[in-house]
């Protein structure tokens, strides 16, 4: 604000060791709102820094959504039917056996709670065997789809663990083949370190950058207590992208509106064009015509001298006066000025006779046609 509105700072890249990473810096500071109210940061990249402006956010400060309580029952009389399917599908675990439980209890939760605000819940796609990174819950919050993945740190994916022990249960370490390869031993869950994680998976537009998008237990609290916190979240990111979808509607009726006076400018250069082509297609020919009849012309006086000479010399001789009747007859009927010059037709304005006398990358098909191709040449005119 010192400065301005905007502000000119180092940029960082992303093999850099040192240096203020100011692009996340004004990122952090738009998500924990540090910005005046109404404001919102305009980042630009130029070549060695970043222009980091400080506009009029569209449709003003986005109010702080608050922080509703999900309860998480300890016991559960019928679960939800995403949290049945979660628990059901044994194979997809990436919580402990000990975990389990609670770890359905939480998608219940969650699942019920996502109801009571109008959203559709699913539970994980019944695919094959779970690898990494699968969606055990989807919400469809307005028209948005989220996929929530809850897990255990150090758990392995049950399914893929446990085919991978039955695959390998009867091979040597000690083999020259395998030697260096580690094999997977034991249950998925013995490195099981109790701490559960839920996070949000870029399933839709609603992804942002630098925007919270894992929770977990930690020792100032569990799970449980940062549900509110994931719904808060998710509600601020349907605000940002209704906001987000509104902007790229305005940009996208800007860009027709720039498309279309483009057109029709165009279109009123390509009459332009198309009226002086046929001016000069009629220059053409004329000048084309004129000259024919300068050459006929000239044609006839070389004829005619040619026959004044014959009738000098040879006249009096009867078969060449019969030739020289002949001869002038075919003069007198040839002859441009036989009677009186007149204005040659207009010819045919076809989009062929017009094309050579149009400026290059114009075509006389229309005004949005790429330039024709000669034809029998393969080029273009």
């Amino acid at each position: 604000m010192a400065a301005g509105g905007s502000l000119r700072v180092p940029r960082r890249y992303w093999y850099a060791d040192d240096g203020v990473d100011y692009e996340r810096r004004a990122l952090l500071a738009e998500r924990h709102r540090k910005l005046p109210p109404g404001k919102r940061f305009q980042i630009t990249r130029l070549e060695r820094e970043l222009e980091i402006a400080l506009v009029d956010a569209p449709f003003g400060a986005m109010a702080p959504a608050e922080l509703t309580p999900v309860p998480v029952p300890e016991k559960v009389g019928r679960h939800h039917a995403a949290a049945r399917q979660f628990r059901d599908q044994k194979h997809r675990h990436e919580v402990s056996r000990a975990l389990v439980a609670r770890a359905t209890r939480l998608i219940h939760a969650i699942a019920t709670e996502a109801q009571l605000r109008s959203w559709e819940v699913s539970g994980p796609n019944p695919d094959g065997v779970r690898r990494s990174r699968g969606a055990d819950l989807r919400v469809l919050a307005a028209g948005h789809t989220l996929g929530l993945r809850l897990f255990e740190e150090r758990v392995h994916p049950r399914g893929a663990w446990e085919r991978e022990v039955h695959h390998y249960r009867n091979v040597s370490s000690e083999s020259s083949f395998y030697r260096d390869r580690p094999f997977p031993r034991g249950p998925y869950d013995a490195d099981a370190t109790g701490r559960l994680r839920l996070e949000l998976l870029p399933e839709s537009s609603m992804t942002f950058a630098e925007r919270q998008w894992r929770w977990g237990d930690r020792s100032s609290w569990t799970l449980e207590e940062r549900l509110p916190h994931l719904f808060r979240e998710i509600e601020e990111r349907i605000v940002l992208a209704k906001e987000a979808a509104e902007v790229q509607r305005i940009e996208a009726e800007e860009d027709a509106e720039r498309a279309r006076r483009a057109a029709e400018e165009r279109e009123r250069q390509w009459l332009v064009h198309m009226e002086q082509a046929k001016e000069r297609l009629v220059e053409e020919h004329r000048a084309e015509w004129l000259g024919g009849q300068a050459s006929a012309y000239a044609e006839i006086q070389r004829l005619r001298s040619y026959i004044e000479a014959t009738a000098a010399a040879y006249g009096e001789h009867e078969e060449t006066a019969q030739w020289l009747v002949w001869a002038q007859n075919y003069v007198k009927q040839r002859d441009p000025l036989g009677k009186p010059p007149v204005m040659p037709r207009v010819p045919e304005a076809t989009p062929e006779a017009l094309q050579p006398h149009l400026p290059s990358g114009w075509s006389a098909d229309g005004p949005h046609e790429g330039p024709r191709r000669h034809p029998g040449y393969g080029r273009q005119y």
